[in-house]
Protein backbone atom coordinates (compact mmCIF):
# COMPACT_ATOMS: atom_id res chain seq x y z
CA UNK A 1 0.00 0.00 0.00
CA UNK A 2 2.88 2.36 0.75
CA UNK A 3 4.26 2.11 -2.81
CA UNK A 4 0.98 3.24 -4.33
CA UNK A 5 0.74 6.14 -1.90
CA UNK A 6 4.31 7.16 -2.72
CA UNK A 7 3.43 7.10 -6.41
CA UNK A 8 0.56 9.54 -5.76
CA UNK A 9 2.96 11.84 -3.88
CA UNK A 10 5.42 11.79 -6.80
CA UNK A 11 2.69 12.48 -9.38
CA UNK A 12 1.25 15.33 -7.30
CA UNK A 13 4.60 17.00 -6.67
CA UNK A 14 5.58 16.66 -10.33
CA UNK A 15 2.27 18.16 -11.48
CA UNK A 16 2.69 21.17 -9.21
CA UNK A 17 6.31 21.60 -10.34
CA UNK A 18 5.24 21.59 -13.99
CA UNK A 19 2.51 24.13 -13.22
CA UNK A 20 5.02 26.42 -11.52
CA UNK A 21 7.45 26.07 -14.44
CA UNK A 22 4.66 26.91 -16.89
CA UNK A 23 3.83 29.96 -14.78
CA UNK A 24 7.49 31.00 -14.97
CA UNK A 25 7.49 30.53 -18.75
CA UNK A 26 4.32 32.61 -18.95
CA UNK A 27 6.13 35.37 -17.08
CA UNK A 28 9.08 35.21 -19.49
CA UNK A 29 7.09 34.92 -22.73
CA UNK A 30 3.49 36.19 -22.49
CA UNK A 31 2.86 35.48 -26.20
CA UNK A 32 2.17 31.77 -25.52
CA UNK A 33 -0.61 32.51 -23.06
CA UNK A 34 -3.22 30.02 -24.27
CA UNK A 35 -1.09 26.88 -24.21
CA UNK A 36 0.59 27.76 -20.92
CA UNK A 37 -2.70 28.56 -19.18
CA UNK A 38 -4.09 25.20 -20.31
CA UNK A 39 -0.95 23.50 -18.96
CA UNK A 40 -1.20 25.34 -15.64
CA UNK A 41 -4.88 24.49 -15.18
CA UNK A 42 -4.40 20.84 -16.19
CA UNK A 43 -1.42 20.24 -13.93
CA UNK A 44 -3.10 22.00 -11.02
CA UNK A 45 -6.17 19.79 -11.41
CA UNK A 46 -3.98 16.67 -11.50
CA UNK A 47 -2.12 17.83 -8.39
CA UNK A 48 -5.30 18.57 -6.46
CA UNK A 49 -6.74 15.22 -7.53
CA UNK A 50 -3.65 13.44 -6.24
CA UNK A 51 -3.90 15.32 -2.93
CA UNK A 52 -7.51 14.19 -2.56
CA UNK A 53 -6.55 10.58 -3.31
CA UNK A 54 -3.75 10.74 -0.73
CA UNK A 55 -6.11 12.20 1.87
CA UNK A 56 -8.72 9.52 1.19
CA UNK A 57 -6.21 6.66 1.36
CA UNK A 58 -4.60 8.07 4.50
CA UNK A 59 -7.93 8.41 6.30
CA UNK A 60 -8.95 4.90 5.19
CA UNK A 61 -5.78 3.43 6.76
CA UNK A 62 -6.45 5.10 10.11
Amino acid sequence: MKNKLTLHYVIGITAFAIALYALYLLYLNPERTKSLIITIIGCTLVGVGQMLIIRRKSSKDN
